[in-house]
């Protein structure tokens, strides 16, 4: 608690100062650098610290989704190290077994104990005793050699388990290192993020109306009648999308009433009991390609190069998307949501 107040009062600091420097280069003097009076400028700049707060939040999804990954393989680890553990266990029960009974023949053999079958001819003295005496040998004389053959094997088996446990505490141990990389890496893009946002809120409040509606853009009405009626995912997925037009974005946001671009993805195909990756760029490594000629509603449509935005194609040319801070959850036209990269079916 104590961090995130440290960490909330530092972003504060922040957005005020940014604030102050905006709001003192409006009033400089017509000698001062033009940027902040330029309306179009300071558009121009609140657009591109919009895509950097997108950017820096999608990375911190797919840092997070490493981490998810790589703490599952620690917990894969552990279990490995237990089973592994449990084996050796019983391998050195039977092993100890075994070797009482090895240790017992060595004694006998030791003592002079004769277990041959020339042995067994001379002390009968009948034929029925020599039978007796040989079966009673090859009984003795197949249970040594399945002792001693069990006994090797059980050796073999402990010697690999011992080395199983052995690899799977390695495994674990870099994979608990590797987790508490991905973790540092994770906080380092948290604390990147909110200072993005706090820029790009500082900026946002000096906008003007007319500034405003330039970013927000037309606001575009798409018949929901013209999406297939049914029950298949992808349809109910881009019926759920549309009845979150007009809600706000919100980095990190999968809804109900707010979104990130990623979020909003996920959040309606999870209406249709779907689950999808959480960043763009992982929805882009998901799903299968589809070319732009063959979209379908409910096709995801990947943006940049980086693939750091993502919407969902609605039909008709038009996507369904939550692009920036301060611009609502709204339909635009394809190529108005960024540079085309890709699309996924899901």
């Amino acid at each position: 608690m104590v961090g995130e107040r440290v960490v909330r009062g530092v972003v504060s600091c922040i957005a005020t100062l940014v604030v102050g420097v905006i709001v003192l280069c409006s009033a400089a003097p017509s000698g001062a650098d033009p940027v902040t009076r330029n309306p179009d400028q300071l558009l121009a700049r609140y657009t591109s610290l919009g895509r950097d707060a997108e950017k820096a939040s999608e990375a911190m999804h797919n840092a997070q989704i490493d981490l998810d990954r790589r703490q599952a393989e620690v917990r894969a680890a552990d279990a490995a190290v237990a089973a592994a553990d449990k084996q050796l266990a019983a391998l050195s029960g039977r092993l100890d077994a075994l070797q009482s009974r090895v240790d017992t023949l060595v004694r006998a053999s030791y003592r002079g104990a004769r277990v041959n079958r020339l042995y067994a001819v001379l002390v009968s003295d009948s034929p029925q005793s020599l039978l007796d005496q040989m079966s009673g040998l090859e009984m003795l004389s197949r249970q040594t050699a399945a002792d001693v053959r069990a006994y090797r094997a059980a050796s073999a088996d402990a010697e690999k388990a011992k080395a199983s446990a052995q690899q799977a505490r390695d495994t674990a141990a870099k994979a608990v290192a590797a987790v508490d990389a991905t973790r540092a890496g994770l906080q380092a893009k948290q604390t990147d993020l909110q200072l993005n946002i706090a820029q790009v809120k500082a900026v946002y409040e000096s906008l003007t109306g007319k500034q405003l509606a330039a970013l927000r853009g037309p606001d575009i009405t798409f018949d929901p009648a013209l999406i297939p009626k049914g029950t298949a995912p992808w349809v109910v997925a881009v019926q759920a999308a549309l009845t979150r037009i007009g809600d706000p974005y919100v980095w990190g946001a999968t809804g109900p009433a707010q979104f990130d671009c990623s979020g909003l993805m996920v959040w309606a195909y999870k209406q249709a009991g779907e689950t999808l990756p959480r960043s763009s760029e992982a929805q882009l490594a998901g799903g299968t390609p589809v070319d732009r000629k063959d979209l379908r509603p409910g096709d995801l449509i990947i943006y940049y190069d980086d693939a750091s935005h993502v919407g969902m194609y609605v039909g008709d040319g038009y996507v369904v998307h939550a692009s920036t801070f301060g611009v609502p959850v709204k339909v635009v036209p394809i190529d108005d949501a960024g540079p085309y990269k890709a699309a996924r079916r899901y």
